[in-house]
C-alpha cells in the first residue's frame, strides 16, 4: 500500500508540474533576454541588450533614477517608453511645445523620419493660449491647425490650471483628455494626419499672423490611455503619445513560413506612412505568446 502511496503522491506532483509550466505564460522575450524595465514589459522585437532587439530603432534603455523607479527610453527617438504591445503599438511621454510661458520648459519637437515609428492619428492636437493660431502642420500641401481667442481682452492664460483641467480621471490610474476646448483659451483637433512623422508646431498672432511674445501659447498631441501614464497632480505635466511602429520585410517573410493556424495578420491602413504594405501578427485564438518568436497552444485540462 506504501508503495502505491508513494507512487500516487509523485504522480498528481508530477501532474500539477506539468499543469503549472503548461499554464505560465509563453516568453514574450528572446532567450536570455530582460522582459521588462521596472513595470514596463519590453517585448521582441524591442530588447535591452545586443541580440535581444531586432535593429538599433528597437533598443530599449532602462535609465536608473536616483530620485524615483528606473524609466525606459526608446534609445534612437530618444522619447520616453510608457507601455508597448506587440500589437504595433508604443505609448511614449509627448512633449509639450511652449512659447513665452513662464515657469514651462518647451520640450524639443518630435521627429521620426526615417523611423519604423509615425505618429498615430488617434491622438488630439490640444493647443492653448490667447487670440493664437496654432498650426500643428504648415506646409503648401497640408495646413492644419486652430484658433484660440480669451475674452475681456485677456491676453494671458494659467497654463498649468489649464492643463489640470483637460486632465479627468475617469478610473484608478487612467486618465483622459477632457473638459471644455471649445476654441476659448483653447483649441483642439482630432483629424491628425496618418502619415505624420514629424511634430513641431507654431504659433501665430489671430490678427496679424507674426509670431507674438504676448501671452503664453503652448501645444501638444495626446489621448486617452491607461497604465499610470501621467498624475494630476504633477506639476511637470506631460501627456501620452500613441505611436504606431512596423517591423523590417525580413520578418514579414518570416511569419509568411509560420503556420497560419498559430497568427491571425491583417494588413494595416496607415502603411501609406511607411510607403509600403505593413502587415501586423497576433497571435490566433486559442494561442498565445510572441507573435515574433513563437505562438504556441494554451493549456486545456479535460476530464
Amino acid at each position: 500500500m506504501s508503495v502505491k502511496l508513494v507512487y500516487g503522491v509523485g504522480f498528481s506532483l508530477a501532474l500539477l508540474l506539468a499543469i503549472q509550466l503548461a499554464i505560465a505564460k509563453a516568453p514574450i522575450a528572446k532567450p536570455n533576454c530582460t522582459d521588462h524595465c521596472e513595470n514596463i514589459n519590453i517585448p521582441y522585437p524591442f530588447g535591452m541588450s545586443k541580440g535581444c532587439y531586432l535593429d538599433e530603432w528597437f533598443e530599449i534603455e532602462c535609465s536608473k533614477s536616483v530620485h524615483g523607479p528606473p524609466r525606459a527610453f526608446l534609445s534612437k527617438i530618444k522619447m520616453e517608453l510608457l507601455n508597448v504591445s506587440v500589437g504595433g503599438w508604443a505609448i511614449v511621454k509627448g512633449p509639450i511645445i511652449s512659447f513665452n510661458c513662464s515657469g514651462s520648459k518647451t520640450d524639443p519637437p518630435v521627429n521620426l523620419t526615417g523611423s519604423p515609428f509615425v505618429i498615430s492619428p488617434d491622438n488630439i492636437f490640444t493647443a492653448i493660449g490667447c487670440n493664437t493660431r496654432a498650426l500643428m502642420t504648415d506646409n503648401p500641401l497640408q495646413r492644419l491647425g486652430c484658433e484660440s481667442t480669451c475674452h475681456g481682452g485677456q491676453n494671458d492664460v494659467d497654463w498649468r490650471e489649464m492643463l489640470h483641467n483637460l486632465i479627468n480621471e475617469v478610473s484608478p490610474g487612467d486618465y483622459r483628455i477632457e473638459g471644455t476646448c471649445n476654441g476659448t483659451g483653447c483649441c483642439q483637433i482630432t483629424n491628425i494626419p496618418s502619415s505624420l512623422q514629424v511634430f513641431n508646431p507654431s504659433f501665430q498672432d489671430i490678427d496679424s499672423g507674426d509670431q507674438s511674445a504676448d501671452g503664453c501659447k503652448l501645444a501638444f498631441l495626446g489621448g486617452t490611455y491607461g497604465m499610470n501614464s501621467w498624475k494630476k497632480k504633477n506639476p511637470n505635466i506631460h501627456f501620452p503619445m500613441l505611436l504606431y511602429w512596423m517591423v523590417n520585410s525580413s520578418l514579414r517573410e518570416y511569419w509568411r513560413g509560420v503556420d497560419s493556424k498559430t497568427l491571425d495578420c491583417n494588413n494595416v491602413s496607415y502603411s501609406s506612412s511607411f510607403n509600403e504594405v505593413v502587415l501586423r501578427c497576433l497571435c490566433s485564438h486559442g494561442y498565445e505568446g510572441n507573435p515574433f518568436l513563437r505562438c504556441t497552444g494554451k493549456f486545456t485540462l479535460s476530464c
